[in-house]
C-alpha cells in the first residue's frame, strides 16, 4: 500500500495517494508548478494567489496544446515517410 503525500501549492495541501509508479510524476508535476508560480511571482510580485493560478493553468495547458500538435504533425510526417519508404521499397522490387 502506498502511502499519502501531502504537497503544498499556493498554501493549499493537496494530499495524493499515487501508486509508486506514479509517485515520481506526482513530485515532478508539483515541483513543476511551484517552479512556475515563483517564477510569475519574481517577475510580477503584485499577483494575487488566484491570478498566479489561473496564469500557470493557462502557461502549461498552452504548453500541453502546442506539444499534442507537435505530436500530431511528427506522427504525420512519419507516416508520410513510411509511405515514400514503402513506395521506393515496390518500385525497386519490381
Amino acid at each position: 500500500m502506498s502511502q499519502d503525500t501531502e504537497y503544498n501549492v499556493l498554501g493549499c495541501k493537496v494530499r495524493l495517494k499515487p501508486d509508486q509508479n506514479e509517485s515520481a510524476n506526482a513530485k515532478a508535476v508539483v515541483d513543476l508548478i511551484n517552479a512556475e508560480i515563483q517564477a510569475l511571482k519574481s517577475s510580477r510580485p503584485q499577483l494575487r494567489d488566484t491570478d498566479l493560478a489561473v496564469l500557470v493553468a493557462l502557461k502549461v495547458a498552452t504548453e500541453k496544446l502546442q506539444l499534442e500538435d507537435e505530436y500530431k504533425q511528427n506522427i504525420l510526417k512519419l507516416e508520410e515517410s513510411l509511405e515514400t519508404a514503402l513506395q521506393a521499397l515496390n518500385v525497386e522490387a519490381n
